[in-house]
């Protein structure tokens, strides 16, 4: 499955930091930039259908847009950087509908030494964060080449997941999505099932309790609360979906 992940749209100076043992994530893509250096371990990185087998030290940038997952061949031990374009505003544009021939690199040492507080630690000073994150810009132009970007089934791809992520909080329905797109409900019923193994909606219900999963970390939001803000009629209808995507309760998943 393929999600696109809203609360990742990239605001202007927003910033998300994560330290993940034993990584591993399903496709998904957002409107930010994401950094990742694998400490320990090995990783599989896929973009846009590209993989690349990371070792410990590696890093990835990811642009915005690109589908990308990562699957963990054993022990993987990763620091995350999700960031806004803004903070490298001239970097995002000369890299607009581009892609780059290899996005995985590898800092110095002593380099990564005097950079990790600002790339994965504290986000509190911007302009180290920008100054750090404009360096690897420049350190991935030197280093990889760009090319246009390929992409022959993602634009209906992107098409669909951008047009259910702007909409899931709503009343969505297949013939919504298939009118809107200009397509026959059954091209893209069937469209949705061979590229993300979903149906249409297990995908709109993929993410609702993604962003449910979200609030219920990051606010103090009751859960029936987040459940009608995610878009359900029900609470019930929320808990039972929440449960059969993190097989666990809302609850239980606030608490864990």
């Amino acid at each position: 499955m393929i999600v696109y992940e809203d609360y990742h749209f990239g605001e202007p100076r927003e910033i998300s930091l994560y330290h993940i043992r034993e990584f591993s994530h399903f496709a998904h893509l957002h409107r930010s930039y994401e950094l990742l250096r694998l400490k320990s371990g090995k990783l599989m990185a896929t973009v846009d259908g590209r993989e690349f087998l990371m070792e410990p030290g590696d890093l990835i940038l990811i642009l915005p847009y690109e589908i990308h997952s990562y699957t963990n061949l054993g022990g993987a031990q990763c620091q995350v950087n999700v960031f806004s374009p803004d903070y490298i505003e001239e970097f995002h544009k000369m890299t607009a509908k581009k892609a780059l021939d290899c996005p995985v690199f590898h800092l110095e040492d002593q380099v990564f030494f005097h950079m990790e507080k600002h790339l994965f630690i504290d986000s509190s000073k911007p302009l180290y964060c920008k100054s750090c994150l404009y360096y690897i810009a420049a350190r991935l132009l030197d280093e990889s080449g760009l090319s246009p970007r390929k992409a022959p089934a993602s634009d209906l791809l992107h098409q669909i997941l951008i047009y259910v992520q702007e909409h899931y909080l709503e009343e969505l329905t297949l013939q919504d999505l298939a009118v809107r797109l200009g397509y026959n409900r059954m091209y893209i019923s069937r469209f949705i099932n061979s590229h993300l193994n979903l149906s249409f909606t297990d995908l709109v219900n993929q993410h609702r309790i993604n962003y449910g999963a979200h609030l219920l970390k990051t606010t103090d939001t009751p859960v029936s609360d987040i459940a009608f803000a995610c878009g359900y009629n029900s609470l019930r209808s929320f808990n039972r979906c929440f449960k059969e995507i993190h097989h666990m309760t809302p609850r239980e998943y606030r608490s864990h």
